[in-house]
């Protein structure tokens, strides 16, 4: 079996999501390209930390976030394997992902590192019908299952080192250009995939494979850029792993399933290298602050295996209050549906802590086909 063609179908069915790892980027759902993200530039767009920033010359933060989502039309938060299969849809699209980040900036070079849990999980309801005989056995005589089955896990360290400088090119009040390095720490990595048709009875026409691995290694390379166009608009853009080599040192296992009560039983196991070049992403963003009026509308298009996504932003700053809030909206391209984002912070010279959330259903937010949080916090001394 070729699985480096598995790993292509598992990106291809789900493209990368949201990746907003700080409250900032999901508070303007991920449209952080040209917008002034602080320390966190260094992950949104290496080029941003030349910009100007609020104080200091060190900062030090932290943040975090969570997503969950899936097209089966029922709350995200209460997904299950039994629910999924009373769905309509076929097949059922899942996507979760934990993220972590922390980094350290001085001037205008960053250094930091980040954690990045996902789920994949694609299953048709002929897997599910199969899964959910199997759990609750016995599976009917002559029963016939269509398997399409593909779940992924993996759990991914990245250390990153960005540094941007400005350019002093052409009448731009502001033009400067940045990269990082990234070097990716495969710490766990699980896949099943089921595929064929089983019928009870019989032991044959279908396959059941498992991939895991504790060991992955693995360098990627970012660069952008970040223009004013004028006092009040500016560009952004950036190419994410424009270069990438990654690759799991895994064990392939292969399965039969009991002809009677498919439960699975090991016929072989083999030592493999599986290739899993992070995907390249071309992201342009704009920006707009009419001066004076303490807004900001960001918009946001990236590029990735010939799709296109396109993302909104909107923040609006209270300088009296020491507080900024944030709203933003997306298409998630795996429940199909518009989603929201809101978010909200409090920022000193010194300090800022911000918050966020994303949803479809207000205010039954427990009710939402997809759901999202993110914390974040900066210190500048």
């Amino acid at each position: 079996m070729n699985y480096r063609w598995w790993l292509a179908v598992s990106l291809l069915i789900f493209p990368p999501q949201l990746k907003a790892q700080d409250a900032h980027s999901l508070g303007i759902s991920g449209a952080g390209t040209a917008a002034p993200m602080e320390l966190f530039g260094f992950y949104s767009n290496p080029s941003l930390l030349a910009l100007p920033g609020s104080g200091g010359t060190w900062t030090i933060g932290t943040g975090g976030s969570f997503f969950d989502t899936s097209n089966a039309n029922s709350p995200i938060l209460r997904f299950t394997q039994q629910n999924a299969g009373q769905s309509a849809q076929d097949p059922i699209n899942r996507y979760q992902q934990y993220l972590g980040i922390f980094g350290v900036k001085y001037l205008n070079v960053a250094g930091g590192a980040t954690y990045d849990q996902e789920l994949t999980y694609h299953a048709s309801q002929g897997s599910l019908a199969f899964l959910n005989a199997r759990d609750a056995g016995p599976i009917s005589p002559g029963t016939a299952y269509n398997l399409d089955f593909l779940q992924t896990t993996q759990q991914i360290a990245n250390f990153i080192l960005s540094y941007s400088t400005q350019v002093p090119i052409g009448t731009f009040p502001f033009l400067a250009v940045g990269g990082s390095l990234k070097y990716h720490d495969g710490i766990q990595f699980q896949q099943t995939n089921m595929s064929g048709a089983f019928t009870q009875g019989s032991g044959t026409g279908y396959q059941v494979t498992k991939t895991t691995s504790a060991s992955g290694l693995g360098l990627s390379i970012d660069g952008g850029f970040i223009a004013k166009v004028t006092d009040s608009i500016q560009i952004g853009m950036m190419f994410q792993n424009f270069q990438s080599n990654f690759s799991w040192q895994a064990k392939q296992q292969v399965f039969a399933l009991d002809p009677l009560t498919g439960q699975e039983s090991l016929t072989s196991s083999v030592d493999k290298t599986v290739d899993a070049n992070f995907p390249s992403a071309t992201k342009l963003g704009i920006l707009a602050a009419p001066q004076d009026k303490n807004l900001a509308v960001e918009a946001e298009i990236t590029w990735t295996q010939g799709v296109a996504d396109w993302r909104f932003g909107l923040e609006r700053w209270y300088p009296e209050n020491h507080l900024v809030v944030r709203f933003g909206t997306f298409n998630d391209r795996v429940s199909n549906s518009q989603l929201f984002t809101f978010g909200a912070g409090y920022q000193l010279p010194t300090f800022n802590f911000d918050l966020a959330f994303l949803t479809r259903s207000l205010p039954a937010v427990q009710d939402s086909i997809s759901f999202g949080i993110a914390l974040d916090g900066e210190i500048r001394f």
